[in-house]
């Protein structure tokens, strides 16, 4: 189960839950980014308009197309086909806040804060970034972890855990495209259920992210 919420909480990370502010120098686009979960490639897409202070993630698992948003201070995981969603409450981040790092905001407060420091730049996908490294909270205690940002965009992430490096990266990245406004937006009528640990809104039984009982897919929380 650790593994998973770590994984989760990367995938937080690089989405900016709490945005609602300018985040980007690029005024919308479509991230792709990919993790090796397990040996299984987590693939995610990340939607943003208004220069970040709009986002949108959306998953595939087992057929299921999950749209991630967040609304009201958390993580609503949306079935679009179904019309309902589950939340995602602070656990994603070990009770912690999965407020995204503006990489624009070059105060004082905001480097103290994330402990944030340049260490050098890349090119990545003929982008040149700023790699940093930076404090994040997760799982209920402090980690250090490299990210390489393009104009704001988090293009690339790298963790050591318990588990090994685990980095989740960008393989694609479209700049300046039109985004339905209903990719941010909450379906009307939406039926909203609470996830726990015993069993998955989705029903099913436990199982792994990718086949068995996800919360994306099945039931509750893989038993890692």
């Amino acid at each position: 189960m650790k593994k998973f919420l770590l994984i989760a909480a990367l995938c937080a990370f690089c989405m900016g839950a709490k945005a609602q502010e300018k985040m980007y120098e690029v005024k919308s686009g479509i991230i792709t980014m990919e993790m090796d979960m397990m040996g299984r490639a987590v693939v995610q897409e990340i939607y943003f308009d208004d220069y970040g202070a709009k986002q949108a993630t959306v998953m595939e698992f087992q057929g299921k197309r999950m749209r991630s948003l967040e609304v009201d201070g958390e993580n609503l995981m949306i079935d679009d086909a179904e019309n309902t969603a589950f939340k995602m409450p602070g656990m994603m981040m070990g009770g912690g806040s999965n407020e995204k790092i503006n990489f624009l905001d070059k105060s004082d407060k905001n480097i103290r804060k994330n402990k944030i420091k340049v260490v050098g730049t890349e090119t990545l996908l003929d982008r040149e970034c700023t790699k940093y490294t930076v404090s994040v909270y997760m799982m209920g205690q402090v980690m250090k972890q490299t990210v390489w940002v393009y104009k704001g965009i988090v293009l690339k992430t790298s963790i050591n855990t318990d588990f090994g490096e685990m980095v989740q990266q960008a393989t694609k990245l479209v700049e300046d495209v039109e985004i339905p406004a209903s990719t941010f937006e909450v379906p009307e009528g939406l039926e909203i259920k609470s996830m726990n640990r015993g069993g998955g809104p989705m029903g099913g039984g436990p199982g792994g992210p990718m086949g068995g009982g996800a919360p994306m897919g099945g039931g509750g929380f893989p038993p890692f």
